[in-house]
């Protein structure tokens, strides 16, 4: 059952790894070439992230990538949420590699992260539609202009600096036939991605930036 939770899930992405990577190389190219000031100055990261997210949506929202299409308000400080009638993605920006932006004191935020485990013996499992809630936690490499996308299961809430509690975590290809050939590895934090070349896919650390739902 475990191995067929994860494949499903693998198999629901496939059709968002290039064109995630596509847009959002797109939309950092259009923040640097609109605001080339800000990648001098760390105090305006947020904003360089903002617009970053901004072009990213305008640009999800001209494109067809069945059966996902986006999701959410934008206009409330600027969420980028995708669905494709059954799984939920959020798109969480970290200013470093190891982030993943805990769920805070909001209530609706703190439910998206309560999936059930997927590795638990006593787990009761229910029929029906899947139901995952995932969040994609995305970067974009300062000195390359790579995204890359941190695709995270959550089981739970957890405070800055605590071990963030998930179940799945692995970062997302570039491309689907590279999704298809990830190989899973179990270990005792959840279920993790072996992939090749991963340090290549990471990229570096940013100097300004933040989260927003």
């Amino acid at each position: 059952m475990i191995n067929q939770d994860v494949e499903r899930i693998r198999a629901a992405l496939t059709s968002l790894c290039e064109p995630l990577h596509d847009v959002f190389t797109w939309a950092d190219q259009r923040r640097r070439a609109a605001l080339p000031e800000f990648d001098e100055v760390a105090q305006y990261g947020w904003y360089a992230t903002h617009s970053v997210r901004a072009f990213a949506h305008l640009r999800l929202g001209g494109l067809h990538i069945s059966p996902w299409g986006l999701a959410g308000n934008h206009a409330r400080n600027g969420e980028l949420w995708l669905t494709d009638g059954d799984y939920r993605v959020r798109l969480l920006h970290a200013v470093r590699d190891s982030d993943v932006p805990p769920a805070g004191s909001n209530a609706a935020r703190q439910a998206y992260y309560r999936n059930p485990p997927l590795f638990t013996m006593l787990q009761q499992r229910l029929f029906g539609p899947p139901d995952d809630r995932l969040l994609f936690v995305w970067r974009i490499d300062p000195k390359t202009g790579v995204p890359t996308f941190r695709v995270v299961r959550p089981i739970g809430n957890w405070k800055w600096g605590d071990r963030a509690k998930t179940d799945i975590d692995f970062i997302l290809p570039e491309t689907a036939e590279d999704l298809a050939a990830l190989e899973f590895e179990p270990s005792d934090e959840g279920m993790e991605l072996s992939i090749p070349n991963e340090d290549e896919l990471e990229g570096g650390s940013e100097n300004a930036g933040g989260s927003a739902g």
